[in-house]
């Protein structure tokens, strides 16, 4: 046993190259190499090249133009007013106080706890109906061949291009013909109808990118394109859908434009209605201006941070496929 063993061992060229490829037992050092190079080398390598010195000062530079502007937002919404007059940079003597939050929350013409709600009853409808839809309309778009697809497609481009107070008058009068003007339903319907087109674009690249052939294995075992679609497609599609979630998302939360035609009863504004409100009558509340704008981009951000990591994965891929 012993000598066919060692005959098989040194007949076979790869068993060869494994037993000479690591080091024995006790020739592995027990503590690790030092550095050939000094610290002076090794900083003095990892200083920047001019051209991507440049490239840092550029990114810090823009990462500034949008972190004060929402630092003077946060200082102003945690401190008194007389206080915010003087500046909200002179932080000597500063009061804390979430007294600006808590008026807000319930301001009395316009409360922005009632208008957070109702945000989210129009925003999560929206997104979710645009996830099924959009995934729905993109994966024929990538996979089959059917008459009037270019133009088909074409057209969803130009209607991406059209700005939405082109449509809007078309909308205006479609929904009270319907009766479902001033409600949450037509609202929903509104945001549907115009973040489709791009949710299909987006998705469709992605698609492309899919592998056909793990649909037509799936194919070869029974599988039908409803079961295909359910079981591959869609949990494939988890970073692009969790992209598409988010941006969505974003667009609709902020959306002012539309809430401001469609939506007349005070009992329904939305969170982007409500903070021209609180601006008062006979002087500017820019505390409760500030809190109120604080608490409303507060949301989308906290789902960003959430989904990061699915965002980045969905959007790289969309892209470069």
């Amino acid at each position: 046993m012993t000598r066919d063993t060692r005959t098989s061992t040194e007949t076979d060229p790869e068993r060869r190259t494994d037993a000479g490829r690591y080091l024995p037992a006790d020739a592995i050092p027990e503590t690790a190499p030092s550095r050939e190079t000094e610290w002076r080398t090794r900083l003095t390598e990892a200083v920047p090249t001019l051209p991507r010195l440049l490239k840092y000062v550029l990114a810090i530079g823009v990462a500034l133009l949008w972190i004060v502007p929402f630092l003077g937002l946060f200082m102003a919404s945690v401190r008194p007013l007389s206080e915010i007059l003087q500046g909200w940079w002179n932080v000597e003597g500063m009061t804390f106080t979430l007294e600006n939050y808590r008026q807000a929350w319930s301001y009395s013409t316009a409360p922005m706890g009632r208008a957070l709600l109702n945000t989210f009853v129009v925003t999560v409808p929206s997104v979710l109906v645009v996830l099924l839809l959009g995934a729905m309309a993109a994966y024929p778009f990538a996979r089959f061949e059917f008459p009037l697809k270019t133009a088909l497609f074409f057209l969803i481009l130009l209607v991406m291009a059209a700005p939405p107070e082109l449509v809007a008058m078309g909308n205006y009068n479609t929904l009270r013909n319907i009766g479902l003007f001033d409600s949450y339903m037509g609202l929903v319907l509104v945001h549907v109808g115009w973040g489709l087109g791009w949710v299909v674009l987006f998705l469709r690249n992605y698609l492309l990118g899919i592998p056909e052939e793990l649909e037509e294995a799936a194919r070869i075992d029974g599988a039908s394109r409803y079961q295909i679609f359910r079981t591959i497609i869609l949990p494939l599609s988890a970073p692009a859908l969790v992209s598409v979630a988010v941006i969505q998302f974003t667009w609709v939360w902020n959306a002012f434009f539309f809430p401001l035609v469609f939506m007349r009863s005070p009992d329904l504004y939305l969170a982007p209605q409500v903070l021209p409100l609180m601006r008062g009558r006979l002087q500017v509340q820019w505390g409760l201006v500030a809190a109120g704008s604080v608490m409303t981009l507060a949301v989308p951000v906290i789902l960003f941070m959430l989904l990061e990591r699915y965002y980045k994965r969905g959007m790289v891929a969309a892209v470069t496929d």
